[in-house]
Parts: structure tokens; sequence; C-alpha cells
């Protein structure tokens, strides 16, 4: 497959891990935990190009499907990102 669309819609074709899902891109950012959550999403984008980063606050929780062209960036009250972004 030559890349993923787009999320929304959530797409994973026959993948169901996120090493499959990752094309070759980079598909886990630890290095930005405790970073602020709007340049943590914007590093992801820019260092993989077929995922969209969705920032989640607190009090707010993605759906439970699995997309390989997504990351949530999950943050705390003051914006920083507080779980490992990572596919999925």
């Amino acid at each position: 497959m030559s890349g993923w669309p787009r999320y929304p819609p959530c797409a994973s074709g026959t993948c169901t891990d996120v090493v499959c899902c990752a094309h070759g891109h980079k598909l886990r950012w630890p290095e930005l935990l405790g970073k602020n959550g709007a340049a943590a999403k914007a590093t992801i984008e820019k260092e993989n190009p077929e995922v969209t980063a969705e920032i989640l606050t607190p009090g707010r929780v993605g759906p439970p499907n699995f997309c390989c062209n997504r990351v949530f960036v999950i943050v705390d009250t003051h914006g920083n990102v507080t779980n490992l972004p990572t596919i999925g």
C-alpha cells in the first residue's frame, strides 16, 4: 500500500498492529512525553505524513477502534503530553 487516506475516516486495511501501519515511517514518539500537545501534534504529522494526530484533553475519550492513520495525543490540564503517542 502506498499510503493511508487522511483521518477521518479510520483506515487500517488488513493491519492489526502498529508496525504494519507504519509503512516505514515513525510509529511511536516517546520523546514527546511531557512536551506541549500542539507542538507534539505538529512533530508527529511532520515525521509521519500518513497520520493525523488528534489532541485529547482531560475528560475526552477517543474511539476504541484501531486506525493506522491516527495518533492520539493525550494531554493534561496544562496541555502537556501524558501518554506515549502511538499509531492506532
